[in-house]
């Protein structure tokens, strides 16, 4: 039926997958009949089997359409993901939903071009190397959550310098030719000890792009980023109350400053295709008419249950050993 979520598949080596699985499952079906004392332990590892093969056969969702494009550029999207995106002032929603909104713009309006994405808390992270697959951008910024609470450190508004610089000059001493554009989105708190450092000697390696940035002057609560799943409170304040983050747009427009680039402050329900058709033009022309499917992977659902059936075969084996080696010692003359 039109609009259902059709599952695909798509395997790296699907013979091999194919034949290893069937073999390996066959195996354990032929235990799980002919090993009557043994059946659970069977059961299991059968169970095990199937779970590898689908998670081998990379089962994934629709996740939008992607149009086909040949944009010769190198495109840098850095994103903060510090505690203070989870301020529930973008709309009612937190500052890393409308984040998350443009990053999937930006990878349409330059599909074709290489894009890579930079992610920033108390450390940055190189989440996607240069890729002109736009599909894989947008499911991992899609994944993307606020750094755990406990583990911030204070953030600052220039800890992925460092590697936007480094990916930069790699980038270019391998594509000379092709324009970098760079894409800075956050909110501009910075909440390190040290004072920020400068982008200007980053901004000589950017052609063009813009700051974009999230968040009110009024601010909003901040729901605590947790290990534990069923953690729902808002973080606090040491001197009373909820904690409320709020825009820095000063520290944004010194950012676009250094790298020589524009500011824009980004709100609910304003398009960031107008700012980004023009900028893509430069570089080719994506054709909106021809599109190609994104996909959202979800083989990392089939990790719990592989995982909770290792654990229970671990745990059976060593009880096997246990009761084995207490056999020996009795049978020890």
């Amino acid at each position: 039926m039109e609009g259902e979520a059709v599952i695909t598949f798509h395997p790296t080596l699907p013979v091999v997958v194919a034949i290893v699985g069937a073999l390996a499952l066959a195996l354990c079906v032929w235990q799980l009949i002919a090993v009557r004392g043994r059946r659970i332990a069977w059961l299991r590892r059968s169970l095990l089997v199937a779970l590898a093969v689908a998670m081998a056969f990379r089962p994934a969702l629709p996740g939008g359409e992607v149009p086909t494009a040949s944009i010769s550029a190198r495109v840098f999207v850095v994103v903060d993901t510090s505690q203070s995106v989870a301020a529930e002032d973008w709309g009612s929603e937190p500052r890393l939903a409308g984040m998350q909104e443009d990053v999937v713009e930006i990878a349409r309006s330059f599909a074709g071009a290489d894009i890579s994405v930079i992610s920033f808390d108390s450390q940055a992270l190189l989440r996607v190397p240069l890729t002109d697959d736009g599909s894989a951008v947008i499911e991992m910024v899609r994944a993307l959550r606020p750094e755990i609470a406990q583990q911030s450190r204070g953030t600052s508004v220039a800890a992925g310098r460092d590697l936007l610089r480094t990916e930069l000059e790699r980038s270019a001493a391998a594509d000379p030719g092709s324009p970098a554009i760079v894409f800075y989105l956050g909110d501009g708190e910075h909440t390190a000890e040290e004072p920020p450092q400068s982008f200007a000697d980053v901004g000589a390696l950017v052609d063009r792009g813009l700051v974009l940035g999230y968040g009110t002057e009024q601010g909003g609560r901040m729901r605590v980023s947790s290990f534990n799943p069923n953690e729902d409170r808002y973080l606090q304040d040491p001197a009373g109350g909820d904690a409320v983050s709020r825009i820095d747009e000063g520290q944004l427009r010194s950012i676009a400053s250094e790298l020589g680039v524009s500011y824009l402050h980004r709100q609910p329900g304003l398009p960031l295709s107008d700012a980004l058709g023009p900028m893509a033009a430069l570089d080719g022309a994506a054709n909106l008419d021809r599109t190609e499917e994104a996909r959202l992977e979800v083989a990392w659902v089939l990790g719990l249950p592989i995982a909770l059936l290792l654990a229970w075969e671990g745990l059976s084996l060593a009880r096997s050993l246990r009761s084995t080696r207490g056999i020996l010692r009795t049978e020890a003359p």
